[in-house]
């Protein structure tokens, strides 16, 4: 049987890969005992931020993790995703589901939403936003064929709240440079999908 792939689940796989290469992005900050200790990743647990409508209408955020998200193939980690995301919209997540993500996927771009800076959580060593797939804004009043005319490809943005006390602005950039180079096909990253 066939499944639905979506950009959201190409992109969070691609977050995960860039997360083993870069494990500065899965560290975590903690004070056991009052001292500051700066906790290396030991492996990418992606949580996956799920938005959910509660039985009064009103909506919901849980954050279910992918446990060693980059160790699996893409099969695995979208079979995953989808599971979390089914049993999270059926109130059928047990409380484990939720515990031990060291790296957060957001995406506030199914909403259009074109950039966001999430809050970063306790015991999370960076939360990953992305954005809306659309044309620059310069550009987005124009007819389809203009665009092509002109050779305006859509864009995306994808931003990233670290916890600066464990990890450095280059390391995230390095990280966003690597999820930028594999979504745009390097390493062979679609024929593994």
């Amino acid at each position: 049987r066939a499944e639905k792939v979506s950009f959201t689940h190409l992109i969070g796989y691609a977050i995960a890969l860039a997360g083993r290469r870069h494990p500065a992005l899965t560290t975590v900050f903690s004070e056991p005992g009052g001292a500051p200790h700066r906790i290396p990743g030991t492996g990418v647990h992606l949580g996956i931020a799920v938005d959910v409508e509660r039985k009064d209408g009103s909506r919901g955020l849980v954050v279910p993790v992918i446990r060693d998200a980059a160790a699996k193939t893409f099969a695995e980690f979208h079979s995953v995703y989808e599971a979390l995301v089914a049993k999270a919209r059926a109130s059928k997540l047990m409380p484990d589901a939720f515990a031990g993500a060291n790296m957060t996927l957001t995406n506030p771009g199914g909403l259009g939403t074109s950039a966001s800076v999430p809050r970063l959580m306790p015991a999370q060593g960076s939360i990953i936003a992305v954005g809306a797939i659309t044309y620059p804004p310069a550009f987005s009043d124009l007819s389809d064929d203009r665009l092509r005319e002109l050779g305006i490809a859509k864009v995306m943005t994808v931003t990233s709240t670290y916890d600066h006390r464990v990890i450095q602005g280059a390391e995230s950039g390095e990280f966003l440079r690597t999820v930028d180079q594999l979504l745009q096909g390097e390493e062979h990253f679609y024929e593994q999908a």
